[in-house]
This record gives structure tokens, C-alpha cells and sequence, in this order.
């Protein structure tokens, strides 16, 4: 489950860190990927302090579900980084 948290918000610190503040398009998810994001966010990946999760967003981002994906962040300029590459943040 925290697989999922994990490389996706390594996907975005990366993004970030590589184009400043321009958010990514989207994320894109298979349906078990997305459900796990989601309990991941409710039960206990990181604290909200009592704020609930968006459901259907991560970061501001829109989460897209198709069963056609491995998993991958959408960037603000359509390049798809598959979020299997971010199961740690290289080093700046």
C-alpha cells in the first residue's frame, strides 16, 4: 500500500525539483494503485492532522484510473514518468 504513496510523491519532488513550480497534468493509476493512494492517505502514511485526503487528487494533481497503465505521473509538459522508477529520490 505505502508503495504507491511512496513513488508517487517521489515522482512529484522530483518533477518539482526539475521544473520549479509547474504542477504535473495528472496522475495516472490503475484502479488497485489508486485505492491503495487513497487508504494509504486515510489510514496512516502521513499524518493529515484530521484533514481528509481529496479524493481524486494527490498534490493538487487529478488522478486518472485506466486499467492500461503501470502507473505514471503526467508532467506539466505530457511526459510520462512510469512511477516504477521512483522507488527512491535520487539525490540532488
Amino acid at each position: 500500500m505505502a508503495d504507491t504513496h511512496r513513488r508517487a510523491t517521489n515522482a512529484f519532488r522530483a518533477h518539482w525539483r526539475a521544473h520549479g513550480t509547474a504542477q504535473p497534468q495528472k496522475l495516472v493509476l490503475t484502479r488497485a494503485q489508486a485505492d491503495d493512494l487513497l487508504l494509504c492517505r486515510l489510514y496512516g502514511c502521513v499524518p493529515m492532522n484530521g484533514v481528509k485526503p481529496e479524493q481524486g487528487k494527490f498534490n493538487g494533481s487529478p488522478i486518472e484510473v485506466s486499467d492500461a497503465t503501470a502507473g505514471v505521473l503526467v508532467a506539466h509538459d505530457g511526459t510520462e514518468m512510469p512511477l516504477a522508477d521512483f522507488d527512491q529520490l535520487a539525490h540532488a
